[in-house]
This record gives structure tokens, C-alpha cells and sequence, in this order.
């Protein structure tokens, strides 16, 4: 049996947790496999910054599905995320008609972690604080030599 292969990004309210957030893709999965679909990958893109406020929100969690359905599914699905307070907006598009649900894989759904505002990036390794200590404001000649910061003023003046 073919279906037709669908994308939805939903924008979610910002001030959500991670469980409001899974209780809600839980939907969509449930309406998913009650209508016979099937999910090929949930992608959380994060919080971002919105065009124009909606609902008096500038910002917004963009989560990212695509799946294989058939006729009423798409119907279904626009049901629950209309009646769902934690969304926004939603956007769904057609992608392709008349798919082999065989020849599509499903990505294994990885779970965020939520509530991390610090990227993991901007954390200082052992080395780096080792190395400022070695390499500190004691030691002759570890000056800043960029020459950005103007000098203090004369206080004689």
C-alpha cells in the first residue's frame, strides 16, 4: 500500500518543560499509529527567536516531524495540535505522493536534554584552567598584548 509522506514543524510555547514537550510529541505519535502512519524522524531545531509575536510570545521551541500517512491523517493530526494549549503554530506540507513505506527508514528518536540554556561548548576544560594558572598575571611578560584597554586615568589631574 503507498501513502503520502508528510513534514509538520510545530512551535511550541517557550516556557514549556521537558515533559510538557514529550507529552506532547507523545500525542502526535499516538494519532500517528492510530491512523495507520508511520513516524520516519522528530527533530528538535530548539528555542528561537519568532518573526512577530504570537500569542503575545517572541520566541518559540521548533520541533520538526515527518511521517507517511494516508488521506484523513493529516486531518487528525491538525485536530490535536489545534486543541493542544503548548502549541503555537503549525505548519504541515506534502513532500511526496505515493510512497513505499518499505523504502522509507524510521530515525531512532534520540530525547534532548532540556533546560540546558550553556551550550556544553562554553565550559572550561581542566587544561585551559591549568594552563591560565601556569601562564597568569604573576608571570613576567603574560600581559594581554591587544592593546584594547585604555589606560587608567591620571589621578593627579
Amino acid at each position: 500500500m503507498l501513502m503520502t509522506e508528510y513534514e509538520t514543524t510545530m512551535v511550541m510555547r517557550p516556557d514549556l518543560g521537558g515533559d510538557a514537550i514529550e507529552g506532547t510529541l507523545d500525542r502526535v505519535r499516538e494519532v500517528l499509529k492510530t491512523q495507520g502512519g508511520k513516524l520516519l524522524a522528530i527533530n528538535h531545531w530548539g528555542k528561537k527567536k519568532l518573526s512577530f509575536d504570537i500569542k503575545k510570545q517572541s520566541r518559540g521551541i521548533y520541533v520538526h516531524a515527518q511521517y507517511l500517512g494516508q488521506k484523513g491523517l493529516v486531518a487528525e493530526l491538525e485536530r490535536n495540535l489545534r486543541i493542544t494549549d503548548n502549541i503555537l503554530r503549525y505548519e504541515t506540507v506534502r513532500v511526496a505522493r505515493d510512497v513505499d513505506p518499505a523504502t522509507r527508514e524510521e530515525k531512532a528518536y534520540v530525547k534532548p536534554v532540556y533546560g540546558v540554556e550553556e551550550p556544553a561548548e562554553r565550559e572550561e576544560s581542566p587544561v585551559v584552567a591549568r594552563e591560565e594558572a601556569v601562564h597568569g598575571d604573576d608571570v613576567p611578560g603574560a600581559d594581554d598584548e591587544g592593546g584594547d584597554e585604555e589606560p587608567a586615568p591620571n589621578k593627579r589631574d
